[in-house]
């Protein structure tokens, strides 16, 4: 498989998995922030995927880092409520 497909195919993925998740928050949402390992762990039994890989989909799709009560810091994320 080319470089450009495997690429094609990674963003898909990516997308995929956002579908149902924003970066801010909307009506019907819930907020279920993420680390970058989290998310890498959640797509592995579908590719995997880089640290630095889910770092720029993440900044070029408008979500940004924020700091839990612990300290810890995970990506802002916004998922579709499920009734």
């Amino acid at each position: 498989m080319s470089k450009k497909k495997i690429e094609d195919a990674k963003k898909e993925i990516m997308d995929a998995y956002f579908h149902f998740r924003k970066p801010l928050p909307e009506d019907g949402y819930v907020q279920q922030n993420r680390s970058t390992v989290e998310i890498q762990d959640d797509l592995a039994p579908m590719v995997w995927l880089e640290v630095d890989e889910i770092v720029e989909y993440m900044s070029n799709n408008d979500y940004s880092p924020t700091t839990e009560q612990d300290g810890t810091v995970r990506w802002a994320i916004w998922r579709m409520l499920v009734t």
